[in-house]
Parts: structure tokens; C-alpha cells; sequence
């Protein structure tokens, strides 16, 4: 009857809030696991669930010494699991009025400058002509664009509109968002989708997505990860990441004045306060730039 439950709540998820597969997939993962230990417990029903159940795992999960972030979205996972049960009245008690979140304390990201990635981004020289121009147009997207690594392995050319220089990204529950992009993004993506016609023609293929891997087929999100990562090692940027240029986007576009709301938009985030981290970033570079120019900054 539980595993029932998890179907239902699943399909849930996707018919009706519209969630992607990957958010889908992680809530699977954390239920799977909490159910798991139900089972270790001789827990057979959930009618049966008290909150010290709840306070024994979640205590199972610091033993095991899981971060602080993981352990909220487990109890987040387990919070909307039960509370759509109680709304479909497949169990009578609301658990979750004993139960806070636990504080997390939000970290700065590291983030290149902009002087590193511009002369990562324009300096970028491989052997094969194809991916070294896929590439060069994959990280123009990624940094010029900020957007998820899940967004840039599902774009599609009918969603670049070159006349006007945007994207329209289709986001966290299919949202759909639109995105600006500059000139250089726009001469890389015009080389690149020249050249990616004229690979496709040789393999006979035809593809609606525009980051396309050796073989002709869709870059996965995997494979983007790879090629930054790659990219990354080589010029000693070894942290880099899809999220990290995401993170350079929005710290940068703050540093140049642009206004939280408007970075919140781009980015897709449904709520301000997750925008607000790039805030922290934004005063440490004010403090960095602050030092190195006020006359009466520095000691004599």
C-alpha cells in the first residue's frame, strides 16, 4: 500500500505541479530511502507514523553525518509526501506541526572575475574545429545567459530568436522565461549553428537541439558538465562548473548595478531570497574593490 502511495504522490508531482523528471527522480530517491527505514523499524503503515519516527531518522541521517542541506531536503521530501496524504485523506494526523526546518547557513559561492573568464571564454583553442566552436557557444550561453545546465541540454533552435537577442527558456516546472543575450554570445551561436548544419548533413541527421554531441545526438547534461569541467582544469579554474557560471552571471550583472528583480527574473528563481546570496558576493567584491582604491583604505 506505501509503495501506492509514492506512485501516486510521483505522478502527482508530474501531472499536476509539473515537475521535472531530475526534481521527480530526487524526490524518489529521498522517500525511497525514508520508507527504507520504516521498513528496518517494522513500520507496515503509515497510519501508524508518529514524530518521533520522523526525529529517529532524521537522527539516523546525522550519525551517518549527511550535510545539513541534505537532511532539510529529506525532511522537505517527507513534509509534502505526508501532508498530500493527509490531503487525500489516506492518513488522518498532520506530523509535521512538531517540525521546524533546520538552519542552514547559506555559502558564498566561489566565483571567477570577469577578467577570468573573459580571457578563458576568448582564448579558448582545441584540436577539433566542431567542439572547440560548440564549446566557445555552450560557454557564451552558460555565462551570458545563466542559465541551469538542464536548460542548455533542452534548448532548441526555435527558442533563439537572433532578431530580437533572446532566449525563451523553459525552466523549473516548465516556466517559461526570457533571457537576453549579447554580441559575442550572438557571433559564437551564429559560427557554431553554421558549422552544426554542416556536420549534420554529413551524418544525415537532423536534430532540434542545439548542443549536439559527437555522434550528432543531444549533449546530456552529463556532457555539459564534462566540457566545463574540462575546460576548467585547463586554465586552472578547477572549481568551475555549469552552476558556478551560473553564479558568475548574476554576481557580475549585481556588480554592474543591475537590480535584484530583474536578476531574479533571468535566472528563474521563484523566490527573492534565493537570489539574495549573490548579495553576500556583491559586498565582498565592494570590500576587495573598496581596499585596493579608497586612498584612506590602506595603512601607511
Amino acid at each position: 500500500m506505501i509503495e501506492k502511495f509514492l506512485k501516486d504522490f510521483l505522478n502527482y508531482l508530474s501531472i499536476e505541479k509539473n515537475y521535472s523528471l531530475n526534481t521527480i527522480k530526487s524526490y524518489k530517491r529521498d522517500l525511497e530511502d525514508f520508507l527504507n527505514f520504516l521498513e528496518t523499524q517494522k513500520i507496515s503503515s503509515l497510519d501508524s507514523l508518529e514524530p518521533f519516527n520522523i526525529r529517529f531518522y532524521l537522527f539516523s541521517l546525522k550519525r551517518e553525518r549527511k550535510s545539513a542541506t541534505t537532511i532539510a531536503r529529506k525532511l522537505s521530501s517527507i513534509r509534502s509526501f505526508l501532508k498530500y496524504l493527509l490531503k487525500e485523506k489516506k492518513i488522518k494526523k498532520n506530523l509535521f506541526i512538531y517540525f521546524s526546518n533546520p538552519k542552514i547557513s547559506k555559502k558564498i559561492p566561489l566565483v571567477p572575475t570577469e577578467e577570468e573568464l573573459n580571457n578563458f571564454i576568448d582564448n579558448l583553442e582545441g584540436e577539433d574545429r566542431f567542439l572547440n566552436i560548440r564549446d566557445r557557444a555552450l560557454l557564451e550561453i552558460a555565462y551570458g545567459c545563466g542559465l541551469r545546465v538542464s536548460e542548455i541540454a533542452n534548448l532548441t533552435i526555435d527558442q533563439i530568436n537572433f532578431g530580437l537577442q533572446i532566449i525563451r527558456v523553459l525552466g523549473k516546472g516548465k516556466k517559461e522565461r526570457i533571457v537576453p543575450f549579447g554580441k559575442k554570445a550572438m557571433k559564437a551561436l551564429k559560427e557554431y549553428l553554421k558549422i552544426r548544419e554542416e556536420f549534420l548533413l554529413k551524418l544525415k541527421k537532423k536534430s532540434p537541439y542545439v548542443f549536439l554531441n559527437f555522434k550528432g545526438e543531444k549533449l546530456s547534461e552529463r556532457g555539459i558538465r564534462y566540457i566545463i569541467k574540462k575546460w576548467g582544469k585547463k586554465w586552472g579554474l578547477f572549481y568551475l562548473h555549469p552552476h558556478i557560471l551560473r553564479h558568475a552571471f548574476a554576481t557580475h550583472l549585481l556588480n554592474a548595478g543591475v537590480d535584484l528583480r530583474s536578476i531574479q527574473e533571468m535566472l528563474g528563481h521563484s523566490s527573492i531570497t534565493t537570489t539574495e546570496v549573490y548579495t553576500k558576493v556583491n559586498y565582498e567584491y565592494l570590500l576587495k574593490t573598496y581596499l585596493k582604491a579608497h586612498p584612506r583604505a590602506k595603512e601607511d
